[in-house]
């Protein structure tokens, strides 16, 4: 059983981590139409909403709903690019006009969160498989290259119109992520070459994932 110790208590904290609210106030939103409930859901499942937030936004969608109708009718039943590019930019204004920025924040990690644990494991994966790693250092690996992937994401995502301090910012997270590591299993990752280097000697009882 110890020997999974290490993969559970990883999994404890990512899903610590990641939200789900999955929190719809079906009373406040009961005159919209079932695809207006089911689309706010879609942003709630991520983030708690105020009632209040849940109707703003739910009536921003159905606008969103009603311009995604004219433009396929205009167009022969086909979204065109441009037209997408418009749908994604109305979302994008609804979130900003509806939620604080930590709700912002919240929502986004909520979406990245699934491609964020996948980019985690598979790194840690990767280097143990090529350096015979212990199970506690692919856990170290996996939640700081989890944690990196997720807030990059986010960080490019929220910080568009400011790509050189969203740059600055992923740049530290990586920093202190990488820090982490090395303080925590003594070992040194290069996040560009994907080497680990050995600064620590790690405790000898430590077990390896199998």
């Amino acid at each position: 059983m110890t020997k999974f110790k290490a993969i559970i208590s990883t999994l404890v904290l990512i899903c610590a981590t990641s939200v789900s609210a999955q929190t719809l106030d079906t009373k406040a939103l009961a005159e919209f139409s079932p695809a207006t409930m089911r689309q706010t859901f879609d942003v709630c499942r991520y983030v708690k909403l105020t009632p209040e937030q849940q109707v703003k936004l739910a009536k921003a969608i159905e606008k969103e709903n009603a311009f995604f109708i004219k433009a396929i009718n205009d167009n022969e039943g086909v979204l065109t690019t441009k037209g997408n590019n418009q749908l994604g930019k109305m979302r994008d204004n609804t979130l900003k006009s509806i939620l604080d920025d930590e709700q912002i924040q919240q929502y986004w990690r909520g979406v990245y969160n699934a491609e964020a644990m996948a980019e985690g494991a598979a790194i840690a994966n990767t280097l143990q498989k090529k350096y015979g790693l212990t199970d506690q250092n692919w856990k170290f690996i996996n939640v700081a290259f989890y944690k990196i992937a997720l807030d990059t994401r986010m960080l490019k995502k929220v910080m568009a119109d400011q790509p050189k301090k969203a740059a600055k910012m992923i740049a530290e997270l990586r920093d202190e992520q990488l820090k982490s590591i090395e303080e925590k299993g003594g070992i040194r990752v290069n996040l560009d070459k994907m080497t680990v280097k050995v600064v620590r000697e790690f405790d000898p009882n430590a077990l390896i994932k199998e």
